[in-house]
């Protein structure tokens, strides 16, 4: 099993301490992959290639390759990188993208193969169980009918830009979808491996089950 990291969706301010977390686990002799494609018709392509040098440049990152057409990807295409970062965007559109060129099949691959995943608001919806937790903010353009997220982190839904107030909106979600949420604060992030789950970040998570609500305090990241 690989290491993931979720980020709520913030800004580059905000996800700094999850951002720091993530360059720890990860070799910056190697290129870091970028995917963009959540963005798509929304924000041009270029325009995200800058976002992403201004946010890890800084940060250590020299090298940034950038992926907008995902067919015919292999195993050993994702070796060549340190990890892959999975921006945000339309949620139903990047989990579409993903299915019609296999490329989650091949993560399946890269993850059982120790691979690095950081996923940013979308980015981390549909490293989930169930995506319909954007269903708030996203329109479903891609005319998505199946809902099942990768389902990386042991059957958990993820929540992004979680505010109390949409409380209302995640219980519903829970009573259609028999399913458990972490919603995560736009500063707060998870990083999660097979010895469990830990929150980073500036802000607690929170857990949603059944009819329980848990506050998540974050740790220093070691």
């Amino acid at each position: 099993m690989g290491y993931l990291f979720l980020s709520g969706g913030g800004d580059k301010e905000q996800t700094k301490e999850i951002d720091q977390a993530f360059l720890k686990q990860i070799n910056l002799n190697k290129p870091l992959l970028y995917i963009p494609i959540a963005m798509d018709e929304a924000i041009p392509f270029d325009e995200c290639y800058k976002w992403i040098n201004s946010v890890f440049k800084p940060l250590g990152i020299q090298e940034i390759t950038m992926w907008t057409d995902l067919s015919n990807k292999t195993l050993e295409d994702l070796k060549q990188f340190s990890a892959i970062y999975i921006g945000g965007g339309n949620t139903f559109s990047l989990l579409n993208a993903i299915r019609i060129s296999k490329l989650d099949k091949v993560l399946d691959e890269y993850i059982e193969n120790e691979g690095v995943i950081y996923g940013g608001s979308a980015g981390a919806i549909i490293l989930g169980s169930n995506i319909m937790t954007c269903a708030h903010m996203d329109a479903n353009n891609a005319n998505l009918q199946n809902f099942e997220g990768l389902n990386y982190i042991q059957d958990y839904s993820i929540w992004c830009h979680y505010e109390m107030e949409i409380d209302s909106f995640i219980w519903s979600y829970i009573k259609n979808y028999k399913k458990t949420v972490i919603a995560l604060p736009e500063d707060t992030g998870i990083f999660y491996r097979k010895s469990g789950i830990e929150v980073i970040g500036t802000s607690p998570a929170f857990i949603f089950k059944d009819e329980d609500k848990l506050l998540v305090q974050p740790k220093p990241f070691i």
